[in-house]
């Protein structure tokens, strides 16, 4: 317990450990009454995840989705996956806060000004992925150099490239890149994807390059071989 002088209307505190921290702030008048007010934080400075390095893919939105394209000359939609590449770190600080009891002369964390409400609730998916921006690139044709540290296009790049931003959908660990004109076969697509944490600052930042390949599969020939096995049980 911390005694605060009421002419400064402030104090220090440090906090050691990671954690979900909760200051209860009580004041008194001259008569013995008194007040209380809380304030509920999370103090970590690791990065809410860790980042497993697991390869992040392209999917195909439908079943028909490449042969519908070589038929059709149609826009491809394209489907970014990122499942099990970003692991929470420290998930017991997002475990649900305890509840103070109703009392006319309290003020909980989430309401702040009015006595008599409280919250369960204060702290709430605290750790994980909690945003993220996706920007894409298309460059007409194979690109054979690395992935650009930006997806800014350099004063050399043709003037064919193509931008966009991506919808992500952090629960399902997915983006959709939203691709207004065609992708033709060759193409070669950039993603830059920066991962932001609960402190909602950037803790990962991935880069993702693809060729686009339409060409269907040739089958030369086929052999069937059929086994047959005389021994059963019946």
């Amino acid at each position: 317990m911390t005694k605060v002088t009421p002419d400064l209307n402030n104090f220090q505190f440090r906090a050691e450990n990671a954690g979900v921290y909760a200051i209860v702030l009580t004041v008194y008048d001259e008569t013995g009454n008194s007040a209380k007010a809380r304030k509920i934080f999370n103090y970590n400075d690791q990065p809410g995840f860790e980042d497993t390095q697991t390869p992040v893919r392209f999917l195909a939105s439908n079943s028909s989705a490449f042969i519908t394209a070589v038929d059709d000359d149609t826009t491809i939609p394209l489907v970014l996956s990122w499942a099990g590449r970003f692991v929470p770190k420290n998930e017991e600080l997002s475990r649900r806060v305890e509840p103070w009891p109703i009392d006319q002369n309290t003020i909980d964390d989430v309401y702040g000004t009015t006595f008599g409400l409280r919250s369960i609730s204060a702290v709430s998916g605290a750790v994980g992925v909690s945003g993220m921006t996706c920007i894409y690139r298309i460059v007409p044709n194979s690109y054979a150099g690395d992935i650009p540290d930006q997806p800014e296009p350099d004063a050399d790049a043709p003037a064919t490239d193509r931008m966009g931003n991506c919808t992500t959908y952090l629960q399902n660990e997915t983006a959709t890149l939203d691709i207004a004109s065609l992708i033709r076969n060759g193409d070669t697509v950039f993603v830059w994807m920066n991962v932001t944490d609960y402190t909602d600052k950037t803790a990962a930042t991935v880069r993702v390059k693809a060729i686009v390949d339409l060409t269907r599969p040739v089958v030369k020939g086929h052999e069937l071989v059929v086994n047959r096995d005389d021994e059963y049980n019946s």
